[in-house]
Order: C-alpha cells, then sequence, then structure tokens
C-alpha cells in the first residue's frame, strides 16, 4: 500500500512540475505587440491560468499533510475541470473567433463557475454526506451541460472560420494546415470528461488520468507556441483592417520559367484586365503569400468576379490553380540556380506558407517530388561546371 502511494505521488508531482514548467515557457514565450497578436497574447493568458491553477492545486494536495479524503480530491478535481474548460474554450475561440469572446461573457462564466463552485466545496464541509454526493451529482450534471454548451459554440464558430477562410483566401493549404483546432478543441473535451476517472476512488484510474492530461498539456503548448507562424494569415481574414499587403519576399533575380498565357491575346473587353495582369506578374506579386483572390481583384482594378470570368475565357483555368503554377515555376528557378538551398527556404520564397503543402503541390503539378527536382537540379549544375571547366 506504501508502494502503491509513492508510485502515486511520485508520478503527481512530475505531473504538477511538468506543467508549471510548460506554463513558464508559455509565459515567456515573445508575441510581437500588434494589433493582430493581442488576441494571441489574450489566448496565452487564459492557457497560462490554465497552467498554473492546475499546478498549485497538485502541489497543494502533495503537501497536505496526511491522506486527502478522497471526496474531497473529487470536488477539486470537479471545480478544476470547471475552470479548465472555460480556458481551452475561451483559448480555441480566440485563435478563431475571437469577436465572439467578449469580457462580459467570460467573466458571467466565471462567476458562475465560481458560485457553484463555492456550493460545492462548502455542502463537503457543511451537509451530512449523503446531501453532500447529492450536490456532488448536481454540479457534475451541470459540469457536462457546460461541456455540451461549449461544444455546440466551438462548432458553431468553427464553420463560420472555416467559410471565412476560404472566401478570402479559396486555397485549400489553409484548412489543411489549422485543421489542429478542431482536434485540439476534440481532444480537450475528451480529457475534460476523463476528470470522472478521479471520482471512481481507484488509484490506478486516477494515475492514467495525470498521465493522459500531462500529455495533453504538453501537446497543447507544442502547437500554441507554432500557432504563431499562422496568426497573420488568420487574422489577415478574420481582421480585415488589417494590413494585407506584406513586403516581397527577398529572392535572386531569376527569369520566370513558364510564359504567362494569353495575356498578351485578349478579347477587346478583358484589355484592361490583361495589361494590369501583366504588370502584376512583372512585378512578381504572385509570391505574396496569404494575399486573397478578392484583394489581387482590387489591385487589378476589377472584381473578383470579373477577373474569374477573365480566367475561364481566356486561360482556361481558375486563378488559384494558375498562380500556383506561378509560384512553382519560380521555386524550380530557385532550385536550378542553387540546389542547396532548403525546401523551406524555396517554398517561403515562391509564396507557400506551408512547406509541406508546397511539397504536395510541388509533385501533383510538376509530376516529380520536389526532393527529386533538387537532386537532379544539383546533378544537371555539376555537370555544367565541369564541361565549363574543361
Amino acid at each position: 500500500m506504501i508502494m502503491s502511494f509513492s508510485a502515486y505521488s511520485a508520478i503527481n508531482l512530475c505531473s504538477a512540475v511538468l506543467i508549471g514548467a510548460l506554463g513558464v515557457v508559455l509565459a515567456g514565450v515573445r508575441i510581437p505587440l500588434r494589433s493582430h497578436a493581442r488576441h494571441y497574447r489574450l489566448a496565452r493568458i487564459y492557457l497560462c491560468v490554465a497552467f498554473f491553477l492546475l499546478a498549485l492545486i497538485k502541489f497543494a494536495e502533495l503537501m497536505s499533510p496526511g491522506s486527502v479524503d478522497s471526496a474531497l480530491t473529487g470536488c477539486v478535481a470537479l471545480v478544476v475541470a470547471g475552470y479548465q474548460a472555460l480556458c481551452f474554450t475561451a483559448l480555441i475561440l480566440l485563435l478563431i473567433r475571437p469577436r465572439e469572446v467578449s469580457r462580459r461573457r467570460v467573466w458571467t462564466y466565471i462567476v458562475s463557475v465560481t458560485v457553484a463552485s463555492g456550493v460545492l466545496l462548502a455542502s463537503h464541509f457543511v451537509l451530512p454526506q449523503e446531501q453532500a454526493v447529492m450536490v456532488m451529482v448536481a454540479y457534475a450534471v451541470l459540469y457536462v451541460l457546460m461541456l455540451v454548451q461549449f461544444t455546440w459554440a466551438f462548432e458553431k464558430a468553427f464553420k463560420r472560420f472555416r467559410a471565412e477562410m476560404y472566401e478570402y483566401y479559396q486555397e485549400e493549404d489553409l484548412d489543411w494546415q489549422l485543421r489542429w483546432i478542431s482536434y485540439t478543441f476534440f481532444t480537450s473535451l475528451a480529457v475534460g470528461c476523463m476528470v470522472f476517472l478521479s471520482l471512481s476512488g481507484k488509484e490506478w484510474l486516477d494515475i492514467v488520468f495525470i498521465v493522459v492530461y500531462s500529455i495533453f498539456y504538453t501537446f497543447l503548448t507544442i502547437r500554441f507556441i507554432n500557432y504563431g507562424q499562422y496568426l497573420p494569415t488568420v487574422m489577415r481574414a478574420l481582421l480585415p483592417e488589417a494590413d494585407r499587403r506584406p513586403a516581397l519576399p527577398v529572392a535572386a533575380v531569376v527569369s520566370d520559367a513558364e510564359p504567362v498565357k494569353a495575356i498578351d491575346d485578349t478579347p477587346v473587353k478583358y484589355a484592361r484586365i490583361s495589361a494590369a495582369l501583366k504588370m502584376w506578374v512583372d512585378e512578381r506579386r504572385y509570391l505574396l503569400h496569404d494575399v486573397a483572390v478578392k484583394d489581387v481583384a482590387e489591385e487589378l482594378g476589377t472584381t473578383p468576379r470579373r477577373l474569374n470570368e477573365y480566367f475561364g475565357e481566356v486561360v482556361g483555368e481558375d486563378f488559384v490553380k494558375w498562380r500556383i503554377k506561378l509560384r512553382l515555376s519560380y521555386a524550380r528557378s530557385l532550385i536550378d540556380q542553387d540546389p542547396r538551398r532548403s525546401v523551406s527556404e524555396v517554398a517561403a520564397e515562391s509564396g507557400f506558407g506551408d512547406r509541406s503543402y508546397f511539397y504536395r503541390k510541388f509533385a501533383e503539378l510538376q509530376g516529380i517530388t520536389v526532393t527529386e527536382y533538387k537532386r537532379k537540379a544539383a546533378l544537371q549544375l555539376a555537370q555544367q561546371l565541369q564541361q565549363q571547366s574543361h
């Protein structure tokens, strides 16, 4: 029995130290002081609160004298789970639909959870055991109802988020990149439901719960930090007032290997679009990442509908695919010039925000993987240098 208790205490201690350390790491992450990052900073506050709250509760449990009443442990677990669910939901919504996380709504939930938690803890010390158990059951039911409401709010918000992202960018890679948000929410939901393992009174089930949520917190920390690279992309779509014109990437001067089809020979009704598009290509504005089709149309002095008509009648393919081909053509030029360039560098300079998406599109439209193309380019360059040396 002592060995079992010692093992439980050791696992609890390791978990508390790990989660506290992750909270410190999050607090130390540098977030730019820009308007589009304010929601990201606020989301970090919610996440740090969730981390430090759990770590403090665990340390308090370890330092408490003697054995802790299992019923009290269950009450505390439910209270912490209530605050955790609130923090995680607010965190996710801030990342995808920040306008739906109003201060009033958050404080309403905080006060509600605090009042219910106070009643639960007070009942444990004041009421007879049977009545205290009834209060705990009532709190558990309210907790489940809260999780259901949070799930409904997330589903509605995520649906709108995907619609806004597609409407703004009309590119499939963003949905592919940000799908982890949905996975993260439902994983946190599953972990939140596992809190009932702590109420079973079985130590080994509680250990399973501790291990699972420790792994989840580690995963969440990594994903939250990595999300920073997608933040400008998301905020540009969600906050139209933000700056949508990033600077052109710095790249070597290379010629566009693929000609711009059908621009010089177009019907009169598309003459203005054709001329503006030719200038747009000459300036290599297709290398700009996160620029929506409607913003390109505005640059060209037309509308998205008119631009789509132009590409359908004149070019014979949609604008997004055509722009991807130009980017891949530029990427091939960069590789031909210096095959030693990293794939990440080539992808970024060619206008691709995600390396995996670049890999996928290169293989799909070029009929060869980027790695194989780099190998062939390196071999060809070596042969050319050898011929020049002779």
